[in-house]
């Protein structure tokens, strides 16, 4: 169990289940505080704000919230040998049917005396009335109720002055026990209530009492240690018999026995954690408004009194504890008469008067006020945290549901500003967190389908791209191939420009020749032209020569012969020269025919070789791309596409 103890109030965090009962029943504002461990809400009490009324103990449904007492300490020193009396509230009597055998037990431990406090609410009737008429009170606030000290002591210390100036009963029964009955033991108290524990541990109580034995961990004990105290004998109280002091443990029990004393004193009654506080605020309101007030408040935390106190165990329902005691009263006054309890009633007073002195049973008090660290937010603090609530309209900031304990929306936030609770304590937080989940959840649904779409995209991805890979690698074999290819055209075409460039060179080698063949053919012309010449010249010598020989006779016959002969030569060369010149003309139009072809040769040679030159420029920008594409394909590939 993992325990919080603030104070005497003690959290289980493990029951603790944060359903915020505790906050609604408490009355004040700050005293509780809400936090969350792992993800889930709990809820611890603020021990400087707290005013041990025990509320949030008695409407706890889980268990999950304790207090500390001095049972313990009071039974182990009892069995240390401490000498220790006993003093027991009036609401015993009916919290423990077997009440005299408990009394027989405790004497059994070694306990000396037991007092019942009824005697000591006679003490405090008695002081109060003495207080109010020697110090001329005009009102007063009865303080048997530590709880409602704790709260004026905290947060309206302006009513200190209207608190009694009188100790509670129990006290006043500690103070009788040492001042007059020379009681020197340490005194425990049989206590219905958890706060009596500050009274008890009040500097301004003087340590009268020692241990506050709450009846609930009582009976925790007897039973734990398995203490059947129908074994002891019974017991009776060692005070003397009160007169109607035991009603105070019951709501209006202080105005009973004021009015048993002074007719027609106005005393108010009142009690319950959800009036009582809300009635001092009132009150207060009426003193500085100098309205009237009654003269004795008669206020109880508890809604049915001490005989259902904060650390009570009664099994009895209201009426029949109502009944017990008035069964008692009815039995005390047909003792002999109203008459007579009137008289024991004044006897007994005037006996406190002639053997008590008022100053031993004055209570002083402290003004404890808290150091409120509560900050009223202003309206743009206020629309901060509201917006953070998810209330952003002025319908939803009134909701008002109640379900946080502070019973109003705006409280909520005041109370998430200061610190003092949690968003998530919200439910129309959580509501709104629900919706806005539910659409963020619609939203991932309508995402995972996507998803389980994108899946099935990325699984047809996944085969495209394998697809893909297997084209790609097929792109990139076949631009190697191309590359390849493209290398040995490229060095074909290179061996073709080089048998181009051999052919080009064979042109210009023909062409030369043929120029020079052209020019060697014109020098044959010349000399055929000359021949010509001299076979015309020879054939007029001749001739002249025939002439002669003609003139000359017998003795000219024979160079007649010679010039014929001579004549023929002549006659033939020029034939042969003539024909000659025909072939030599024919040969001049090849010759122009093999320049003319020679230089078409040229020419083409010339754009062939242009072409090829573009070719292999083209092929090497392919090749390049190629490899570029090759490149980002095998990249791809690496990349897993």
């Amino acid at each position: 169990m993992n325990s919080i103890s603030n104070g005497i109030i003690v959290l289980d965090e493990e029951k603790c289940m944060g359903c915020n009962k505790c906050i609604s029943n408490c009355p004040i504002f700050d005293a509780n505080i809400s936090y969350t461990i792992n993800g889930k809400n709990k809820i611890k009490t603020n021990p400087e704000k707290c005013i041990h009324c025990g509320k949030c103990i008695s409407v706890c449904d889980h268990d999950a919230r304790d207090y500390i007492d001095d049972t313990e300490n009071f039974f182990n020193d009892l069995k240390q040998g401490k000498n220790i009396s006993v003093i027991a509230a009036p609401a015993f009597k009916v919290n423990f049917s077997n009440y005299n055998r408990i009394l027989g037990y405790l004497k059994s431990l070694g306990v000396h005396f037991i007092y019942d406090v009824s005697f000591g609410a006679d003490i405090t009737t008695w002081a109060y009335l003495k207080a109010i008429k020697k110090q001329k009170l005009e009102t007063l606030i009865a303080q048997p109720c530590p709880a409602i000290v704790n709260y004026i002591q905290k947060y309206q210390p302006e009513l200190l002055e209207k608190l009694a100036p009188v100790h509670s009963p129990m006290i006043c029964t500690a103070v009788y026990m040492k001042k007059y009955s020379g009681v020197t033991d340490d005194i425990a108290f049989l206590s219905p209530c958890i706060s009596k524990h500050d009274e008890i541990n009040d500097s301004n109580t003087k340590s009268y009492v020692k241990y506050n034995v709450t009846y609930k961990k009582l009976k925790k004990y007897l039973e734990k240690n398995a203490i059947d105290v129908a074994r002891y004998n019974e017991q009776n109280f060692d005070d003397m018999d009160c007169s109607l002091g035991y009603l105070f443990s019951r709501p209006g029990g202080l105005k009973e026995n004021v009015e048993a004393h002074t007719k027609g004193a106005w005393v108010r009654q009142i009690e319950g954690q959800h009036h009582v506080y809300n009635y001092l605020k009132e009150y207060s309101s009426n003193l500085s408004a100098k309205k009237k007030v009654p003269l004795l408040v008669d206020i109880l935390n508890c809604p049915y009194g001490c005989n259902f106190g904060s650390a009570s165990c009664n099994e009895l329902s209201i009426d029949e504890v109502d009944n017990k005691f008035n069964t008692e009263k009815e039995e005390k006054l047909a003792e002999k008469g109203k008459r007579f309890m009137k008289k024991k009633i004044d006897w007994l007073y005037e006996n406190f008067d002639k053997t008590l002195k008022l100053d031993d049973f004055v209570r002083y008090y402290d003004n404890n006020r808290t150091q409120s660290e509560i900050k009223e937010p202003t309206e743009a603090e206020y629309n901060e945290v509201f917006n953070k609530m998810h209330k952003e309209t002025p319908e939803s900031r009134r909701l008002n549901c109640s379900s946080c304990g502070y019973g109003n929306c705006k409280a909520m936030a005041k109370a998430i500003f200061n610190g003092l609770n949690v968003l998530s304590n919200c439910i129309d937080f959580n509501r709104s967190e629900i919706i806005l989940e539910s659409k963020e959840l619609a939203n991932k649904t309508e995402v995972i389908n996507n998803l389980d779409e994108l899946n099935k995209l990325s699984k047809e991805k996944v085969n495209t791209a394998e697809k893909l890979k297997l084209r790609v690698n097929e792109i990139v074999s076949a631009v190697k191939e191309v590359s390849r290819g493209n290398e040995e055209c490229a060095s074909s075409i290179e061996s073709i420009a080089n048998e181009v460039s051999d052919i080009l060179n064979t042109s210009k080698v023909l062409k030369t020749s043929v120029d020079e063949m052209k020019h060697s053919l014109g020098n044959y012309k010349n000399a055929s032209e000359q021949i010509v010449s001299i076979s015309s010249q020879t054939n007029m010598l001749s001739l002249n020569a025939s002439i002669e020989a003609a003139r000359a006779g017998t003795e000219g016959r024979g160079f007649a012969v010679v010039a014929d002969e001579v004549k023929k030569l002549a006659s033939k060369s020029k034939e042969v020269a003539v024909s000659t010149e025909a072939d030599q003309h024919i040969m001049l139009q090849i010759m122009e025919a093999i320049l003319k072809v020679s230089d078409e040769l040229e020419d083409k040679v010339n754009k062939v070789n242009d072409h090829i030159t573009s070719s292999s420029a083209v092929i090497q920008e392919i090749t390049t791309k190629g490899e570029e594409i090759s490149n980002s394909a095998e990249q791809l590939i690496t990349n897993n596409i």
